[in-house]
């Protein structure tokens, strides 16, 4: 399998509900996970395209030939991996004087010298000084806006939490393709996206952003397209999703993962607003010693067609 790597630049502050059942307006998200982008690519392919193609991506996704991760941030040229959900080895100490830096981190730079690094911490206990782990990609806010439905009834303020990306910061995501053409025509809907806007309001302007390719000479780009698909004594899960039935035993066999809810609402342009079935899935930054093929799962259906929650895996290989 071919991997491309895409940045959203974003030009607006992004709002994208958490998924976890917390109040959704006031609560925002630094990532987009690949289930919300799967639903934004599946609504503008059908605007642009019709149902019909929606199936044809549908299909491609089933059958594994086109994959796509959870988004990820960056900063310049330096892209960063979730933290692994790996506890400290039996033998290892505790770090003391970096137990706060160690508690708040969240992600790594994709880069093998700080894997390695990472790996002899959970070896050892002892955490390796980088400025690079305390790095704030985005500014957290709440906006107020206002709703007003009719001449006759007073206008009722509300607050929207968003995140606004600090300068040459962003998110990235990876797409994997057998078809060269299948990863340019999903890039071309992600441009349209990034007019409109991704994640929740974007009527009101939230989620614009521009659509770059990340370059292959980058030393994070070299990093991830060695190790996507490869073999390590684990496998980092970059993509939220959810192992078919028949597969959860032996994923979970020897794992160490997060699980997170997934909910919401599904909206069209077309039909009705249609609350979607909730699911668990495995959160990115889980590690497994087993893999899994994961599966596109109906969550529902509106007046015109059956709603799909995108959950198929995308693996990274780590010597933990």
């Amino acid at each position: 399998m071919n991997y491309c790597i895409y940045k959203l630049v974003f030009t607006a502050p992004l709002h994208c509900g958490r998924g976890d059942g917390a109040v959704s307006l006031t609560n925002t998200a630094l990532t987009l996970r690949a289930d919300t982008f799967f639903s934004a690519i599946c609504n503008e392919a059908a605007a642009q395209c019709g149902d019909e193609v929606v199936e044809e991506l549908l299909s491609l996704c089933r059958e594994g030939k086109l994959l796509l991760s959870d988004t990820f941030p960056y900063s310049d040229d330096l892209l960063y991996l979730p933290k692994p959900f790996l506890p400290l080895s039996d033998h290892a100490s505790f770090d003391v004087k970096n137990r706060k830096s160690i508690k708040s981190m969240e992600w790594l730079p994709a880069d093998e010298p700080y894997m390695k690094a990472y790996a002899k911490y959970l070896d050892s206990g002892e955490m390796f000084e980088t400025k690079e782990l305390e790095k704030d990609f985005a500014v957290f806010r709440n906006d107020v806006r206002a709703c007003v439905r009719s001449a006759e009834e007073d206008t009722k303020p509300f607050d929207v939490g968003c995140c606004e990306f600090k300068k040459n910061c962003g998110l990235y995501g990876i797409i994997g393709y057998e078809d060269k053409s299948d990863a340019n025509f999903v890039l071309r809907l992600l441009g349209s996206i990034g007019t409109g806007g991704i994640g929740g309001l974007a009527s009101r302007g939230y989620g614009r952003f521009v659509l770059e390719t990340a370059a292959d000479e980058d030393k994070c780009v070299k990093y991830l397209k060695e190790h996507l698909n490869s073999s390590g004594t684990y496998s980092l899960l970059l993509a939220t999703s959810l192992p078919k039935e028949e597969e959860t035993e032996k994923a979970l066999d020897g794992a160490w993962y997060n699980v997170i809810r997934r909910g919401g609402f599904s909206y069209s342009r077309y039909t009705e607003t249609v609350k979607k079935q909730v699911q668990y899935y495995l959160s990115s930054g889980s590690v497994l010693k087993n893999t899994f093929a994961g599966d596109i799962y109906v969550v529902g259906e509106n007046q015109r067609h059956k709603i799909y929650r995108y959950a198929k895996p995308l693996f990274l290989g780590v010597n933990l």
